[in-house]
């Protein structure tokens, strides 16, 4: 689950080059930033159930990725994939550690 973490601290990272870059413009990037910040601090501790969070905020920022490359934005296009390569990266391994389940300790 920490490279799930790691994935969502570079989305996080992202998000704030994005709202820099629209000139402070779009403050609702950062939230995405603090829940992603909360989730990494949960993955890093092995909790499942921010695993399940985790995933389903993906899902969703996949989704609001996509609408916000393909209409009119003020954050550059190259932002975006990156949030949307970073967002998928951790649906991935968000999906892999969930399929291998709790580990024997």
């Amino acid at each position: 689950m920490r490279n799930a973490g790691n994935m969502l601290l570079i989305s996080a990272a992202l998000h704030v080059v994005g709202y820099w870059l629209s000139g402070f413009a779009m403050p609702f990037l950062l939230f995405p930033v603090l829940v992603y910040c909360l989730l990494f601090a949960g993955l890093a501790r092995g909790m499942l159930w921010v695993a399940w969070i985790a995933l389903i905020c993906m899902i969703g920022g996949i989704a609001g990725t996509i609408i916000e490359l393909f209409g009119p934005s003020l954050v550059p296009a190259w932002v975006l994939w990156g949030i949307l390569a970073a967002d998928a990266a951790a649906l991935v391994h968000l999906y892999a550690s969930l399929w291998a389940g709790p580990k024997a300790t």
